[in-house]
């Protein structure tokens, strides 16, 4: 009885693991496979904004971030940019992209992932969402059923708040590559 109690435990240990853990980990967003994800069935991608496409306190996209939502745009996907970030911050950046923006997103929460499946008229498993942190991009993602994509960060300089996720994401990348899911900094490609 004992034995399978602890069978039942690891196994729930390891479902939960897997929620922290990417369908795809790269080295940033001009990394990200358009192919592959035609080939997944994806209609929409999702794109974090801090340290995933440019620095926290960086006001606007560079040419890089415009020459990449171009290229999304081309391969006919829809695009939109979350984050946990306020809207000032958020709607200056996507002003000159003119993408749709969901700021305050309270990532990993389900709410606004909700709100973006009901905008876009999409199912979960039509959706990739791309992040630089295990602990809101893809674990909200993965909660929803959606194809999650890491990135490595693009800058060390955190917010204090992410500095925190990021102690705690450091726990969680040793347990992820101690089961065999990934090891932080080897990416896919």
């Amino acid at each position: 009885m004992i034995l399978l109690y602890r069978s039942i435990k690891e196994k729930k240990r390891g479902f939960m693991l897997q929620l922290f853990a990417p369908k795809k980990y790269i080295k940033d967003y001009r990394f990200v496979d358009f192919n592959d994800l035609k080939k997944q069935g994806i209609k929409l991608l999702i794109c974090d904004i801090d340290n995933t496409l440019a620095a926290h306190d960086q006001k606007h996209p560079d040419e890089k971030v415009k020459k990449f939502i171009k290229s999304v745009q081309a391969q006919h996907f829809e695009i939109c940019l979350i984050s946990n970030n306020v809207s000032e911050r958020v709607e200056t950046f996507a002003k000159e992209l003119h993408l749709p923006t969901y700021p305050m997103a309270k990532k990993p929460l389900k709410k606004t992932y909700r709100k973006i499946i009901e905008d876009y008229r999409v199912n979960p498993h039509e959706i990739a969402a791309i992040g630089d942190q295990l602990l809101t991009d893809v674990l909200g993602g993965n909660r929803m059923g959606i194809y999650t994509i890491l990135t490595v960060p693009l800058y060390q300089k955190d917010l204090i708040w992410t500095k925190i996720n990021r102690t705690l994401e450091n726990q969680v990348f040793k347990r992820l590559e101690k089961k065999g899911y990934l090891k932080k900094g080897e990416c896919d490609e």
